[in-house]
């Protein structure tokens, strides 16, 4: 599957730019289609009532992130070219006695670890090369990590319990590997010295069944009393082999890409993220990196990921550099991704609220700073959309209006003017009583037309009131007839 080099999410804040950096990573990791790894994530299991799809997902980028496949960091106005590339620190020695010495240390950043590990995987996958004693010891170390994380290791191409022969522990120190299941671990052990003897001769094809290990000393035995574990043993740690010669990619994920100085830095390296000027390709170029002087391209099979907060920064002030290096994927709201539940909250419908304030935001604003559809996705009560509204979206929206409540009001839709009972979620008044009353001498300076705007306390009830988020997204008139029909018919 073809994916591209180096590729920015960007879109409103809330709109799901970082979850989806997760499913862009493993399917690159993978050579799988995007939207494959978005439906997977999305498969619900109905026994457990969890998403199993989204599981098993996040485990495999995890997973990747324990092996240093997939990479992630966070730009910010302090980040500098010494942080992502490399530079010297200072390091902090302490004797026995408590005192430090401070010495320093040139230190990679994270893209030059990810990308010099991307490019000896794509050298030793071209070459074909690897030492026997640095493939077993890192055959071992897989096995370990799947040890820990509680799968089973059967070297037995059997569902019979009582004939499953597994691996139960290793020696890492060794590549020693002790066996269970079926046979007593304490008595069968995979030593080291046997594999390195047999593996190459395996792979030549020289060894075709059990019987072809010869014993580990002179016998009167014409096969390895040990024959039936080492040989199936040869067969996993030649897959293992096969895998690493493949070209494996790896994911550099940047989130808030646009929050960091870019020219400082990528420095000199923003020409060597071009597709065309990757290692591996025709036009492969390599720099002199200034604190250590040594030589550094970026390989062919380091993928870059960004994500980019447009209400935080337009799109329109990022790098030039930058902007033509990368391909850009807009991620706007979709209420239509909120749960189906979320359109009947006490008959409150999110969809449709979302919907009505971002209409009003690009109109009093403009579309980059809209409110994603994730603020809603936890909303389960009136409670919880209570709590959305006060602790996120208000805030949001003072953030985006710079504390104009006016505005504010507006993008609510007056939720408190023109309705039934005059509810809402802020408070106008005119400053005509301050102005006459004795607080303030008579001024020029004071603006009569200017009210004073107030939002409601927490504890207020009318945040409890569903009629007043169903106002946000209700024309005043249609209410007011509604109101007056339902008073009627009472009648």
């Amino acid at each position: 599957m073809k994916h591209h080099l180096n590729t920015i999410l960007y879109g409103p804040p809330g709109t799901g730019k970082t979850y989806d950096t997760v499913n862009y990573a493993v399917a690159i990791v993978e050579g799988k289609p995007v939207e494959d790894i978005k439906k997977e994530r999305g498969e619900e299991d109905k026994e457990e009532g969890k998403e199993k799809g989204y599981k098993g997902v996040k485990e495999r980028f995890d997973g990747y992130r324990k092996e240093k496949q997939i990479e992630m960091v966070t730009f910010h106005q302090n980040y500098a070219y010494e942080d992502f590339i490399e530079g010297i620190r200072p390091v902090l020695k302490e004797d026995g006695a408590g005192k430090g010495e401070v010495k320093y240390k040139l230190r990679k950043g994270v893209f030059r670890e990810i990308s010099d590990q991307a490019a000896e995987n794509m050298k030793k996958a071209e070459s074909g090369t690897w030492d026997i004693d640095e493939l077993l010891s890192a055959f071992a170390i897989s096995i370990q990590k799947e040890l820990e994380s509680g799968r089973e290791i059967k070297l037995s191409d059997t569902d019979d319990e009582n004939k499953n022969i597994l691996i139960e522990k290793v020696d890492l120190e060794k590549s020693r590997f002790w066996l269970g299941g079926s046979v007593k671990s304490d008595t069968y052990t995979l030593v080291k010295d046997t594999i390195m003897r047999d593996y190459n001769s395996f792979c030549k094809g020289e060894i075709n069944s059990p019987e072809d290990i010869r014993p580990a000393q002179e016998s009167e035995s014409d096969k390895h009393g040990m024959s039936q574990y080492y040989y199936p043993l040869y067969k996993k740690i030649k897959q293992f082999h096969a895998d690493r010669q493949k070209v494996k990619n790896y994911v550099l994920i940047i989130d808030e890409i646009n929050r960091g100085n870019i020219a400082k830095i990528f420095g000199e390296l923003i020409t060597l993220i071009e597709e065309s000027r990757r290692l591996g390709r025709s036009e492969a170029t390599e720099v002199t990196l200034p604190y250590s002087g040594k030589s550094f391209g970026v390989p062919n099979n380091l993928y870059i990921i960004g994500t980019m907060n447009t209400a935080d920064r337009s799109i329109a002030l990022l790098d030039t550099a930058l902007r033509r290096r990368f391909e850009f994927k807009e991620m706007m709201p979709d209420p239509e991704l909120l749960p189906d539940t979320s359109t009947n909250i006490d008959g409150v419908n999110c969809r449709d609220l979302l919907k009505a304030m971002n209409e009003r935001i690009r109109v009093l604003l403009d579309r980059e700073h809209q409110i994603g559809h994730t603020y809603f996705l936890d909303v389960e009560d009136i409670e919880s959309l209570k709590k959305a509204f006060q602790n996120k979206i208000i805030p949001l929206l003072q953030e985006y209006f710079y504390d104009n409540w006016e505005k504010i009001d507006l993008v609510l839709n007056q939720n408190g003017k023109g309705f039934p009972d005059e509810k809402g979620f802020i408070k106008s008044e005119s400053i005509d009583e301050f102005v006459d009353s004795d607080r303030f001498k008579k001024s020029e300076l004071i603006d009569k037309q200017r009210k004073i705007y107030e939002i409601l306390p927490e504890n207020d009830p009318e945040w409890d009131e569903p009629k007043n988020y169903i106002n946000i997204y209700t024309d005043s008139k249609k209410a007011q007839n509604t109101e007056q029909n339902e008073s009627g018919n009472a009648g």
